[in-house]
């Protein structure tokens, strides 16, 4: 009786927290609406965790993911396919350089980007990738000084750099992983 009893206070307990709690997905959605910025990526993903923690969400499963291009491709930019911009007053897509790039992934491999697409869609790493800084033509026979970079250049130029959500939230975490996007595209299989 009494571990019955256990039981079903856990279960209570359990669906009481779920009820709660939002989940990340749905915090990820309310401020992709209610405090994007801009051009600032790195700050989004602050206010992110800082969410999560106020809502009483756990962000030890979370990392930031800093990108920038070590190597020549684009003039050294972050070139992004699906980069959300508005037009004409309505949310769309278009292609943006920026020098540096930040977003969250969680330890499934699920990203959550401010910047990517028109809507708040957590996505798989691999499907954001590829949909975010891969799909574009190659870059067969580049001209001098030509703005361009296909996927090959992509795959070895970009790094990545993964920092812990709680240890970027105090200020002084150093990154626990680090390789180029093609590392990242094997570690990352989902």
């Amino acid at each position: 009786m009494i571990m019955k009893s256990l039981k079903l206070i856990a279960v209570f307990f359990l669906v009481m927290t779920s009820l709660s709690h939002a989940s990340t997905a749905e915090i990820f959605r309310k401020s992709y609406y209610d405090s994007y910025r801009e051009g600032q990526c790195g700050l989004n993903v602050l206010n992110f965790f800082e969410r999560l923690e106020t809502e009483g969400e756990d962000i030890s499963g979370l990392s930031m993911v800093y990108v920038e291009n070590k190597g020549t491709s684009v003039f050294g930019m972050v070139n992004a396919e699906k980069a959300r911009t508005k037009l004409n007053g309505q949310l769309a897509t278009e292609e943006k350089n920026w020098y540096h790039h930040q977003f969250a992934i969680d330890n499934k491999g699920i990203v959550y980007d401010f910047d990517y697409s028109n809507n708040p869609t957590p996505t798989p790493f691999k499907e954001y990738i590829e949909s975010m800084f891969l799909n574009e033509n190659e870059c067969s026979n580049p001209k001098p000084a030509e703005f361009c970079g296909g996927r090959k250049e992509k795959l070895n130029d970009y790094q990545l750099k993964f920092f812990d959500a709680a240890g970027v939230m105090q200020g002084n975490e150093p990154s626990y992983w680090s390789g180029n996007l093609g590392q990242a595209m094997v570690k990352f299989k989902n």
